[in-house]
């Protein structure tokens, strides 16, 4: 697919298709106005006669030598209408089999609309066909976004949408593929394909975890004949002023251990590991922003399965800083595998730990498939990552850390245990969770709810790569803010 911008008037660009987005009245639209006099006539009349209102995605079409496709917006431009157009953009030629679309933006063209459009498209284009016979063919596709101006802030937006798209694309590839074929160490080979990029990667594989005592990957990885590991990787510009921890959790299969899950629960299973997948596409991104921050990735990565060597339930395991946990549930392994990689990032003194996880299936049952629940120590670092997502169009949603809850994890022979009583599984995790992040400002985002499309504009069915572009916005508006932050809240 190739994207460009141009200002040339739409009837002098060399189009199959022209999308013209509408918002409020069709009589009021900026576009409409700079259309010849002829053509614009045609239009309000055809309006008048379908009765176009310009309701959110509402059709009107023109049959003139090039079809032109008037979509409503609602009454004005909204960031869920953008990449509802760029769905549509990518629908429609796909339908039609038109291999060039220009996209009729005139004034309505800053470099924000731009950016978004840009992205949606990359999204919607996206296609898991790898294990398909017969893949389905992917016809080319020019789309051209006629501007009233264009300058470097639309360019730079078009260069970031596609390293956001990217990024995103990469952990919707991760997290689609069979765990037969994405064992941990594969997750591995993964992260070091990214090596050489503008980003440094090391993999500490059995021996390595043994070294460093990260008890609770070793303990979920000891039932599977896949090895587990921890992955780092760093972005480190030499003009970096703060530094960042991203931490993801890479279940690459979760049958539950010894407490084995059902079969229905199991079948999507490959995809525990999509809070890895975000980070290494939120890294992957990094050296094409180019933003003055120091990222660390880190991942714990193991297949829970059951065997004659699995952990059991009313084992203990060592965390990485030392914490004893009973473990009562051995399908409560991702907050084990957190534990290790979430203390290793604290010891190295990061300004913020934000941490993905398909954590709890409960939350989606609170919060549907469109929302993700995030939780943390510091409010305003959760409210900055709740207007990221807005950004994006991923929502988030603040659940509180309760603090009566917190005892539901003491242990009779231990530290902590790593499971509740039953209740509020969601808010429990979390609270386990922020004892391993000693006590910097973090949050963590629970997306078990939005880690699958069940096919949205711009989401095709599957993985959706949820995380990766509300990360990116987030550490976009952290490298724009002054150094000094205040201490948590």
């Amino acid at each position: 697919m190739s994207l460009t911008l141009s200002t040339n008037p739409l009837r002098r660009i060399a189009s199959d298709l022209i999308v013209i987005p509408v918002f409020g009245a069709l009589a009021d639209s900026a576009v409409v106005d700079g259309l010849d006099a002829a053509f614009r006539h045609a239009a309000l009349a055809e309006a008048k006669r379908r009765r176009f209102t310009a309701a959110r995605g509402q059709e009107l079409w023109l049959h003139a030598d090039t079809p032109v496709l008037f979509l409503g917006g609602g009454t004005r431009p909204t960031v869920p209408a953008w990449y509802d157009l760029a769905d549509a953009v990518v629908r429609q030629a796909a339908r039609l089999h038109t291999p060039r679309v220009t996209l009729g933006l005139g004034p309505l063209g800053d470099p924000d609309a731009i950016g978004v459009i840009a992205e949606g498209i990359a999204l919607a284009r996206y296609s898991f066909s790898k294990y398909r016979s017969r893949a389905p063919k992917i016809e080319p596709l020019a789309v051209t976004l006629a501007v009233a101006e264009l300058s470097a802030p639309h360019r730079n937006a078009v260069q970031i949408a596609a390293a956001r798209a990217d990024g995103t694309l990469l952990a919707r590839d991760l997290a689609n593929t069979p765990a037969a074929d994405l064992a941990p160490m594969d997750l591995a080979r993964a992260a070091r394909a990214l090596a050489g990029k503008g980003l440094r990667v090391r993999v500490h594989d059995r021996a390595a975890l043994r070294r460093l005592r990260m008890g609770a990957i070793l303990g979920v990885g000891q039932g599977s004949a896949q090895p587990p590991c921890f992955i780092e990787l760093a972005y480190t510009p030499r003009r970096a002023r703060r530094r960042v921890a991203l931490v993801g959790k890479g279940i690459t299969f979760d049958s539950g251990g010894l407490s084995l899950k059902n079969a229905d629960s199991m079948q999507a299973q490959k995809r525990d590991m999509a809070g890895a997948a975000v980070v290494l596409g939120a890294m992957s991104a990094l050296p094409a922003l180019g933003l003055p921050i120091d990222v660390r990735g880190y991942i714990g990565s193991a297949e829970n399965m059951p065997s004659g060597t699995a952990i059991r339930p009313g084992d203990v395991l060592r965390a990485y800083n030392g914490t004893t946990i009973e473990v009562l549930n051995t399908d409560a392994e991702g907050r084990l595998v957190l534990a290790d990689a979430l203390s290793y990032a604290a010891r190295q003194q990061p300004d913020c730990i934000i941490d993905f996880a398909t954590l709890t299936a409960v939350v989606r049952t609170a919060l549907g498939p469109r929302c993700a629940a995030i939780m943390g120590s510091e409010r305003r670092l959760v409210g900055e990552l709740i207007a990221s997502a807005a950004d994006v169009n991923e929502m988030l949603w603040e659940f509180p850390l309760i603090e009566e809850y917190r005892r539901d994890i003491d242990s009779r022979v231990a530290d902590l245990k790593n499971v509740g009583e039953g209740h509020s599984g969601t808010i429990v995790a979390a609270l386990f969770l922020r004892e391993f992040v000693g006590g910097l400002p973090w949050a963590h985002i629970d997306f078990s709810s939005t880690v699958m499309s069940d096919g949205f504009a711009c989401h095709p069915r599957g993985a959706s790569g949820y995380g990766v572009r509300t990360v990116l916005r987030w550490l976009e508006r952290f490298a724009a803010q002054p150094v000094a932050r205040s201490a948590p809240k």
